[in-house]
């Protein structure tokens, strides 16, 4: 099959399953520039607003080189576990993290629950996002919708839901240092949880294989192992 440029059709021919939520979210968000090798069978999606892109198709390792050269050193690229191989062929020098990809054992229940202290914010309002660490401010200032957990007045705890698609929605989220353990993060799940499943979304929660922290809280919180992926980037990156 050949390939096309077209973003919409793009994300059209992939499954809304959980492996493909942030290259389908990509596509369907308007800030995708896509790159189709000659061949037609392969291609790469970047993000214009964020550096992160993801691969497509079957395609080859000289057009990743070319596409791929003069990406930021912060760049992630999602690649799927079936072109691997070809990835990390064309791009000797970048590193490789997998991530196990999860869903819920059970469909997240629609409805209003928000334990106190925490407020939903749709899209997120700039005043709850001042004091948050640069990264996670930026990413949930992109979101489509988020959680917080206010204590003493200040946000300790956003949940984000940052990628989505027509019925799945990616798990971003972070406590502050000192209010950790206390329960913050799943009362913001929770809560966006039940606020995105009365939109017909449903959670996926991708966490790196080497950082126990998130696989543990995933399991806490009712959700299976489905899937995993890989990210490359031009640099080690720190798991978060």
């Amino acid at each position: 099959m050949q390939l096309t440029h077209d973003a919409e059709a793009l994300a059209a021919a992939l499954p809304d399953m959980p492996r493909w939520l942030e290259t389908r979210s990509l596509l369907l968000s308007g800030n995708a520039s896509v790159r189709v090798s000659d061949d037609g069978h392969g291609g790469v999606v970047l993000d214009t607003t964020f550096p992160s892109g993801a691969v497509f198709g079957r395609a080859d390792c000289e057009f990743l080189r070319e596409v791929l050269v003069e990406v930021p050193e912060d760049f992630e690229l999602v690649v799927q576990m079936d072109t691997l191989q070809a990835a990390q062929e064309a791009l000797p020098s970048w590193t490789v993290a997998q991530a196990v990809v999860h869903s819920l054992v059970r469909p997240y229940p629609s409805g209003e629950r928000a334990e106190a202290g925490v407020v939903v914010s749709a899209p997120p309002e700039q005043r709850w996002l001042e004091g948050l660490p640069e990264d996670v401010r930026l990413y949930a200032r992109l979101a489509e919708a988020i959680a917080v957990q206010i204590v003493g007045g200040a946000v300790v705890a956003v949940c984000a839901a940052g990628d989505v698609t027509e019925t799945l929605w990616d798990v971003g989220i972070d406590t502050l240092e000192g209010h950790r353990r206390r329960g913050h993060a799943a009362a913001c799940f929770h809560a966006l949880a039940a606020w995105m499943a009365g939109r017909g979304r449903q959670p996926v929660w991708s966490a790196y294989e080497d950082y126990p922290p998130s696989l543990t809280l995933a399991a806490k919180l009712g959700f299976q192992p489905v899937d995993r992926i890989a990210v490359l980037s031009p640099t080690s990156q720190a798991t978060s």
